[in-house]
C-alpha cells in the first residue's frame, strides 16, 4: 500500500469505533487476496476485485415493483 495511503488510513481510523475497524480489511498480497475470496465467495465480488459478479452501477438498476396483496 502507498505511503499515502498509510498515513492517511492512521488518520481516519482514530475516529471509527472498534467495531467498525474489525470489520474493514485491507488486503495488500496475493495470499490475503486468497483468502478474502474464499471468506467472501466469487459469486459477490465484482470481477475487478478478483469475482465474478457483475457490477453495476446504483443509477442503472432496474427495480420491479412490489406487489402487494
Amino acid at each position: 500500500m502507498p505511503r499515502f495511503s498509510v498515513s492517511v488510513w492512521r488518520i481516519v481510523c482514530q475516529f471509527l469505533e472498534k467495531a467498525t475497524l474489525e470489520k474493514i480489511v485491507i488486503v495488500n498480497n496475493e495470499d490475503e487476496m486468497r483468502e478474502f475470496v474464499r471468506e467472501i465467495g466469487e459469486e459477490a465480488l465484482p470481477e475487478e476485485y478478483g469475482g465474478r459478479a457483475t457490477l453495476v452501477a446504483l443509477q442503472d438498476v432496474v427495480l420491479t415493483p412490489l406487489v402487494t396483496q
